[in-house]
């Protein structure tokens, strides 16, 4: 189960299958993946004519995940025409907005009254890699460092999430602010290697053993975290908010991990159980 098929993907780090680097997203606002394709368009100096551009609410992934569906789509499409003001104003601006696709990530925003399903989603990273490969490009700041382009597209990023992208991306954030909360302590770091903070906050060792040795892992995790903090003893330890938010996003993770780890045992071929008893040849 450790091969192609949970390869770094839409997953996050190594939980799918289509063509995203691996990492673990803190709360910035730019992401910045692995595979950089540089976009066969160039760059002009914008000349704005004294216009302002319009003020936009940045947010983190966090942030914005945790606003209701309508206004996430109403920050997309507000974020989408800024951008497309922003091109207005270019001379290649049109060339930008056919590379990014911004007529079809409108339609993809607003499909549906509901949340993205699987599919749709998967049709909106496909567009977003375009963002992926602009931003990562230093030759392309110009675009990147735009605010209608930096805010949609973590908008857009967290949109098209899969929950475990998110709950693998909260474990880590948590796991380094627990990470830091530990270091003002004599004992910080026999704690942080106790509870294995390092692999909270993501190693490329994970990335090396396959999808049911993970959650074999993080159960064990959550199982020492749990006897953590059912002992009195160590309320020290328990009571700050950093270990709690960890306790907590570790044990979200943990069920997504699961949920998915059962989806892919139902989409495996069944193997036949046991000899195939074939009748005796006609006489």
């Amino acid at each position: 189960m450790g091969g192609s098929f949970l390869g770094p993907s839409s997953y996050g780090y190594g939980y799918g299958s289509d063509n995203y680097g691996p990492g673990y997203y803190g709360p910035t606002y730019v992401y910045v993946p692995t595979p950089v394709i540089t976009p066969n368009v160039s760059i002009d100096s914008y000349s704005t004519g004294g216009v302002a551009p319009p003020q936009q609410q940045q947010l983190t992934p966090d942030e914005f995940a945790a606003l209701p569906l309508e206004q996430q789509r109403d920050l997309l499409l507000q974020a989408l025409n800024a951008l497309e003001e922003d091109f207005a104003r270019s001379p290649n601006g049109e060339d930008w907005s056919r590379h990014l696709q911004l007529a079809t990530v409108a339609k993809l925003v607003t499909d549906g009254e509901e949340r993205p399903d699987t599919t749709l989603r998967a049709r909106l990273r496909s567009v977003v890699q375009h963002f992926d490969e602009v931003a990562a490009n230093a030759d392309y700041k110009a675009i990147s460092e735009l605010t209608s382009f930096r805010v949609l597209h973590v908008g857009l990023h967290e949109y098209a999430a899969e929950d475990i992208d998110r709950s693998r991306r909260q474990l880590s954030n948590a796991a380094s602010n627990l990470s830091k909360s530990l270091e003002a302590w004599s004992s910080g770091q026999r704690w942080r290697d106790y509870l294995q903070v390092a692999w909270l906050i993501g190693t490329d060792e994970e990335m090396q053993i396959d999808l049911e040795a993970r959650l074999v892992r993080f159960e064990k995790l959550l199982d020492k975290f749990d006897r953590v903090k059912s002992d009195d003893q160590f309320e020290v330890v328990t009571q700050p908010r950093e270990f709690q938010l960890a306790h907590a996003a570790l044990r979200r993770f943990v069920g997504d991990l699961q949920r998915l780890v059962d989806e892919v045992r139902k989409a495996e071929p069944q193997q036949p159980n046991g000899e195939l008893t074939l009748p005796a040849a006609p006489r």
